[in-house]
């Protein structure tokens, strides 16, 4: 994000190994957390510099003419600390990093300190504004504190809940939860509240109703809450934090409907068998296949293993007297698929506003056997470029 010192006719010419890019308006040059390829100089156009969150990207600067993105890549900043999306048609011209790198080395001791002082600065002020930035996001619950809000209902729970042996269930009360997730937490009472309403909807926890001591005459209120597992709470905010502050990573924390009810397949007919010391399960392949088909109207094919793998969710395929199996860890699957289903409602929180109790859920129906991906087995309109489901290319039956 620092003006270029030399004119951009100059470095087309000094540079023979530069490369113009024209992007579209609304086109997006990187995302935050992508690898630095190369420094791009803006010959032209517009850029704004973001931070992309879901369906609401959150503005940082914008930059024009012979201003330049991914310098800090000559001081080893491997990522993108931001996105960038162009806001006009845009061209840019990128140089690969070693070329400015060796020109960097061949300045004068008194050029490399100065350029040095003012990339450092930069990125101190970008991560400054990205924290203000973030700090104002006016989402009930932004990315950046689901892991913190569901980490704090975790801890509380653990250290000031009451567990019961038989069945596991950890008890604490909601004054409890309430004061100590503030206090000691800094948490919202509001968005913890909308969380608590969350995992309720999920059945993750329970609420005790009841009148308070003090006001027998009152209306009911939440006493305590129940939770049945920890686990689940616990899987679910270390798989968000750790991709979240992954480089690289945030398409994981993406929601994908198909893989969900792929992974419920899954989860159904393991649920059905006894797992081993291990905690590894082992089903029928072809049970599994009946199972998509019944539920999902499709045929499960490799592209949908390498859809799962890519999500993150292993099987390993064995061959069994003959017979095909599918073995996995039940337990991380459970965990995984609760995990997809409490991404779903965050989305939806963040839409609405609030945690809606009443939503009645629905499934999608069945796939028609007309036109159909051959990646996803998503229906296709007509004439259609690419899948509105996992958004492969088309091609025209010749």
């Amino acid at each position: 994000m620092i003006r270029a010192s030399t004119p951009m006719r100059m470095l087309e010419v000094s540079l023979m190994s530069t490369s113009q890019k024209v992007y579209k308006k609304g086109e997006v040059l990187f995302k935050d957390g992508d690898k630095i390829q190369s420094i791009a100089f803006i010959q032209s156009g517009s850029v704004n510099q973001c931070l992309l969150r879901g369906k609401k990207n959150i503005d940082l600067f914008q930059l024009a003419t012979n201003q330049v993105l991914g310098e800090s890549s000559l001081f080893g900043q491997p990522t993108h600390l931001t996105a960038a999306i162009a806001t006009t048609e845009t061209k840019v011209i990128e140089v690969p990093i070693d070329i400015l790198k060796q020109q960097y080395e061949g300045a004068p001791p008194a050029m490399k300190m100065f350029i040095k002082s003012v990339v450092d600065r930069l990125k101190t002020v970008t991560n400054e504004v990205k924290s203000s930035k973030v700090s104002t996001d006016s989402s009930p619950c932004p990315d950046e504190l689901v892991p913190q809000v569901f980490g704090a209902i975790f801890f509380t729970a653990l250290h000031k809940g009451s567990k019961d042996e038989k069945t596991g269930v950890v008890t604490v009360e909601w004054g409890m939860m309430r004061s100590y997730s503030q206090r000691v937490m800094g948490q919202s009472l509001k968005r913890l509240e909308q969380a608590f309403n969350l995992l309720v909807k999920l059945k993750l926890a329970s609420y005790e109703m009841g009148k308070l001591p003090e006001d027998p005459e009152g209306p009911d209120v939440i006493l305590r809450v129940n939770i049945p597992s920890l686990d689940v709470l616990e899987a679910f905010f270390e798989f968000y934090q750790y991709y979240f502050y992954k480089p690289g990573k945030g398409d994981i924390l993406k929601y994908d409907d198909f893989c969900a009810q792929l992974l419920e397949v899954f989860v159904t007919e393991g649920e059905k068998v006894a797992p081993d010391r291990f905690g590894v399960v082992s089903v029928e392949f072809n049970a599994v296949v009946e199972l998509v088909k019944e539920k999902m109207g499709i045929n499960f094919n490799n592209d949908h293993f390498s859809r799962l793998e890519m999500k993150g969710v292993m099987a390993k395929r064995r061959t069994v007297d003959n017979q095909v199996r599918l073995e996995f860890e039940l337990k991380e699957y459970q965990n995984i698929y609760f995990t997809w289903r409490i991404l779903r409602e965050l989305d939806k929180w963040n839409e609405k506003g609030f945690v809606d109790m009443d939503e009645k859920e629905e499934r999608k129906a069945k796939k028609s056997n007309g036109p159909s991906c051959p990646q996803c087995s998503a229906d296709l309109a007509p004439q259609a470029k690419f899948c509105s489901e996992c958004g492969t290319k088309i091609v025209a039956a010749a």
